[in-house]
């Protein structure tokens, strides 16, 4: 099997209480604060959008934020697969139901990409980057998905520092894991509850060696939901004093000024919305199956069945 990553569970989320400060903050200033990103536009006629499907779905978007975030590492040099997408996870958050829904791709998953035949998802990003990537997504799924956020995590290790660590619950395994890597100079106590500092945190996020890639999904959820409780607790002051580190590791192609009310919205109720989260994966274990062909691992899925789940999930139908 292929080496993976996917740290982008640490943060997504603390970007999103990030962005909703910034507007707290005063117009002048988020416009500072998101000149850190780099803006990158994409083709929106090639998308891989299906007119006729999406216009069936009976959504008000107008009520709906949705993006995708794909992460990666550049720092990682183990990985021999390092220009294409690590993560793929999909926002949605919901102004009406004050939800948030967070829809993990597994990177294996086996898909026709556009030009390019049947192979793993997270290869589009290494022949197209975010324009083919959404295609992807688009053309398999039946969604419209146009905007993205694609996040280097190199340079979040001492965002987590800032924060004070977060905390997670570890076995013996794990505990060596982390502890087995000689640049970390902090070494862990465990098993049990702990708190991990930045770097153990991304060791530990890492993990591809203790249980499979579903094992370590789960210790990414677990590390994220750590670090919402912790970004929760702050103050704006406080948070916009971690956006520049995070900011400044971002590139996409929204308009944030577009989402302002809605954003507003957010922060005003946010601690119902942290009752309402919803992280999922799709394709589901539950109806996909370890594939090999020539020699290669894929993860293959009953594709009505994922489509089903996306329209519970992402249409909320």
């Amino acid at each position: 099997m292929e080496k993976k990553q996917g740290k982008v569970w640490i943060v997504i989320l603390a970007i999103l209480v990030i962005i909703i400060a910034c507007f707290l903050a005063g117009y002048i200033y988020i416009k500072s604060k998101f000149n850190k990103m780099t803006q990158k536009p994409l083709d929106e006629e090639d998308l891989g959008i299906d007119i006729t499907t999406v216009s069936e779905k009976h959504v008000n978007v107008d009520n709906l934020i949705r993006f995708v975030i794909f992460g990666s590492d550049s720092r990682d040099t183990q990985n021999e697969y390092a220009g294409r997408s690590d993560t793929i996870i999909i926002v949605v958050i919901n102004n009406v139901e004050k939800s948030i829904n967070l829809i993990s791709i597994p990177r294996d998953s086996y898909v026709n990409v556009p030009d390019y035949g049947m192979t793993k998802i997270n290869h589009a990003y290494a022949y197209g980057q975010e324009q083919l990537s959404i295609k992807t997504i688009n053309s398999n799924f039946g969604l419209n998905l146009s905007q993205y956020m694609t996040i280097d995590f190199s340079g979040l290790i001492d965002s987590i520092d800032k924060v004070g660590g977060v905390e997670v619950t570890l076995d013996q395994d794990e505990v060596n894991f982390i502890n087995s890597d000689r640049t970390i100079t902090e070494k862990v106590a465990g098993p049990g509850k702990v708190v991990l500092n930045g770097a153990q945190a991304l060791k530990h996020s890492r993990n591809r060696y203790v249980g499979n890639d579903f094992t370590r999904a789960s210790r990414q959820r677990a590390i994220l939901i750590s670090l919402l409780n912790k970004m929760a607790k702050k103050d704006v002051n406080e948070i916009l004093n971690l956006s520049d580190d995070i900011l400044s590791n971002i590139t996409t192609n929204m308009d944030m000024n577009k989402y302002k009310d809605m954003f507003l919205e957010v922060a005003g109720d946010r601690q119902q919305y942290l009752k309402n989260i919803n992280s999922v994966q799709i394709p589901s274990t539950e109806y996909g199956y370890d594939s090999m062909i020539d020699g290669v691992y894929y993860f293959g899925f009953d594709l009505d069945r994922a489509k089903q789940d996306f329209n519970k999930y992402y249409y909320g139908e």
